[in-house]
């Protein structure tokens, strides 16, 4: 696992977080969407993936205290990607066990080409997570909101590695100020390993929250701005 900051001088850290995953135990990317799907003040999660699979009734059993649950009721979650009839299929099934647990979820897919334009593929994987209309949190890197990617460690119930582990890379930005972001990214780094895994970053500093909060808007407007269709 690397973590990474950027530090503009001694002592003010950018509240940027970059993970390798080597082990099977390593599960930021779960952690963080469970994590700020628990949290009171984060309401709505817009997920883009190049791959999609139902991991809610596995996550029950490897991991149920990182389970899709009522904690997250009501919660909205955006679900976008698909490029074939296959992963489409895959992707509203997702949906729907979302929604078959309390969530309000939604499906999309690229809408087809006009004539003469170019056909895309979708396989960018990012989420921004938003406290009310406000971009607070984001996840860009390679893994997919799919099995793999959702094993990881849990205190509960003690599961062997199902296979091969998918070796992923992600970065995640946040904004120190919101209360719930930060919280959400210290118990990421933190529950695990009492801090160790967590020693390069430093949380306190909000001073480039505006920059950060520049990064996240951008991104999640750039999501919204493809075709989408309503699936």
């Amino acid at each position: 696992m690397l973590l990474a900051s950027r530090e503009c001088k001694r002592g003010n850290v950018i509240p940027i977080a970059i993970t390798l995953r080597k082990h099977f135990s390593d599960s930021y990317y779960r952690d963080t969407l469970v994590r700020a799907l628990n949290s009171p003040n984060i309401d709505s999660a817009y997920i883009a993936s190049g791959f999609f699979s139902d991991f809610t009734g596995r996550l029950d059993g490897s991991a149920p205290d990182f389970a899709i649950g009522e904690q997250m009721d009501g919660k909205k979650v955006f679900l976008f990607g698909s490029y074939n009839k296959e992963e489409e299929a895959s992707l509203m099934a997702l949906r729907d066990a979302f929604a078959q647990r309390g969530l309000e979820a939604y499906a999309r897919r690229l809408a087809p080409p006009e004539s003469g334009g170019l056909k895309l593929r979708w396989h960018a994987k990012v989420a921004v997570f938003l406290s009310s209309t406000r971009p607070v949190l984001a996840v860009v890197g390679s893994s997919n909101l799919t099995n793999p990617s959702m094993y990881g460690n849990s205190e509960r119930r003690f599961t062997a590695s199902p296979g091969p582990i998918h070796v992923e890379a992600d970065s995640f930005y946040w904004l120190r100020s919101h209360t719930d972001a930060a919280q959400t990214m210290h118990d990421v780094f933190h529950y695990w390993g009492g801090g160790r895994l967590a020693s390069q970053i430093t949380f306190d500093h909000e001073k480039f929250d505006t920059e950060i909060e520049k990064l996240i808007e951008s991104l999640y407007s750039d999501l919204l701005a493809y075709s989408w269709r309503d699936l």
